[in-house]
C-alpha cells in the first residue's frame, strides 16, 4: 500500500464490511484493518463521496445526505 512516507510499508491482512449508523442514516462500506494507526477509523474520500458526507470540523460532526439511502434502494 502506498503511503506519504517514502520507503514505509503498510501490510493489510484483513478487510471488514460493516453497516453502521451516522445520524440515523444506515451506511455500509468496506474497511481495511491496519494495525498501529493513530486513529481507530479513517474514512476515505471514496466513502465520503459515495455517501455524500459533509464534515463539520468546527463541531466535530459528520452529516450524511439521507436522500442517498433512497437512491441506493431504487
Amino acid at each position: 500500500m502506498i503511503t506519504a512516507s517514502e520507503g514505509h510499508r503498510i501490510e493489510v491482512n484483513y478487510v471488514a464490511r460493516l453497516e453502521f449508523y451516522i445520524n440515523d442514516v444506515l451506511v455500509s462500506d468496506e474497511f481495511l484493518v491496519v494495525p498501529g494507526l493513530t486513529e481507530e477509523v479513517v474514512l476515505g474520500a471514496v466513502t465520503i463521496q459515495k455517501w455524500r458526507m459533509k464534515l463539520d470540523f468546527d463541531h466535530n460532526m459528520v452529516y450524511v445526505d439521507p436522500k442517498v439511502m433512497i437512491m441506493q434502494l431504487i
